[in-house]
Formats: structure tokens, sequence, C-alpha cells
């Protein structure tokens, strides 16, 4: 599910880089993406709470994979982080919380806070994207689209109109690359290499090599399908 980033989805104006983390193995969060998640650990109601209460922001940050054969009871996370925005919340009877949460803003963790609170905090900086001349740009779109359609016509899942609606949006191509990232079946972990590429014309072509491994897959099983829009995890 993409939406696009309005005024409304936008960091406070009184933001401080601080931010709290929900880290996951298994969810990676990109600006305008929106994401439904459940809290039901007591660290993470308490992170909710305080969130619905304040600024309405969390922190999604990816676990390493590799943290259990580091002898630390402390997760290891990746450096490059999304900050998202509570868009809706449910609390239910026994305390969990349902939330929808679409991201904002790409940021990296300068360092880890001491706090009181149960869930980890951290000063974090913002980074944005580096674009390219608007020509490459407009290549790079094309190539996008063309592939992404590609894989859709092996996806007997999807929805044409979707699709259609999908790529007719006038999406800053930026946003276009993380949403097709996102839908496409990528890995956690290739999701996570093009949250972190920041230059906008590598991302994109990180993005279409994911497609051609996509591709190459779906051509090799004909016979599975995937809706579009995509499933979203529940957390």
């Amino acid at each position: 599910m993409g939406s696009p980033i309005t005024s409304e989805h936008s960091l406070p104006e009184d933001f401080g880089n601080v931010v709290r983390l929900f880290p996951l193995p298994n969810v990676v969060l990109f600006p305008g993406i929106v994401q439904a998640l459940q809290l039901f650990e007591p660290r993470y109601k308490a992170l909710a709470a305080d969130s619905i209460a304040s600024d309405q922001l969390i922190t999604m940050a990816l676990i390493d994979s590799k943290w259990k054969a580091q002898q630390s009871t402390v997760p290891s996370i990746a450096r490059t982080v999304c900050i998202g925005k509570i868009l809706s919340h449910t609390k239910l009877e026994d305390g969990r919380y349902n939330l929808f949460l679409v991201g904002l803003s790409r940021a990296e963790i300068v360092s880890e806070l001491i706090s009181e609170k149960p869930y980890r905090m951290a000063e974090i900086r913002l980074v944005e994207e580096h674009l390219a001349e608007e020509h490459e740009l407009t290549v790079l779109r094309t190539e996008i689209c063309a592939k992404f359609r590609k894989l859709a016509s092996y996806r007997s899942g999807w929805h044409q109109d979707a699709l259609d609606q999908f790529l007719g949006e006038d999406l800053p191509l930026g946003q276009l690359v993380d949403m097709v990232c996102y839908s496409c079946g990528a890995g956690i972990a290739e999701q996570q290499q093009v949250l972190e590429t920041l230059d906008l014309v590598e991302r994109g072509n990180v993005v279409l090599e994911i497609l051609a491994r996509q591709i190459k897959a779906s051509e090799s099983e004909l016979g599975s399908a995937q809706d579009f829009p995509p499933s979203f995890s529940l957390n």
C-alpha cells in the first residue's frame, strides 16, 4: 500500500532527532509506504502508548540476522532506519495495539541513548536521496515501470487495474522505486539495501536487478501466484 507523502505526513516542526526504536527481523519500512503492525510485547505496548500520547512517531529498524551469533542479549540493528508516523491505531482489550504506520523519512542512527524507557531510543540524523539529471531519471522510471509490468505478466494474482493505477500515479521517482521494491517480493536484505542506497540512480539500478531476478524466478515457476497489492505484515 503506497501513500503519497503530504504535509500531514511530515515530521513535527519541533522534531529533535531523538526517536523510539521498534526493531524487527522481518520488516523494512520505506517513506510513503503504509505498514500494518501489531505490538504485543509489554515494552512495545509502552512504546505505542508513549507515541500515541505525543508525536505519533515510531522508527522501524531492521534486526541484524546474525546478531544471535554475536553473543549479545541486545539485538544489533541496521544503522539506516525509517521514521514512521501512526495513521490510525486500535487498542485491543488485552492491551495489544494494531497500528497503521506510514514511512516519513530515511535516517541514520548516530548513537543509541541510555533511557529509563523499556524500549530502545536513539539519536538520529535525517538523510536525503541524491538526485541526477532529469533525463537520466526519466529513462530510469521508464525502465523500472517496464520491468515491473513484465514481472506482473507472470503473476496471475496481480490485478491489472491496480497495477495501472499504481504506475500511473505521479509519484516522485524515489518513492516509486521504493514502492516497487516493497511490492515485487524482494527479500528483507534486498529491501534494506534499497533503504540504505541514497543515490537515486544507484537505488533504481539495484531495484532493476531485483526485478530481473524476480522475473527469472517467475519464468521458472509459472505456477506460483501472488496478489497485487501484496499482503502486509502483521507484527
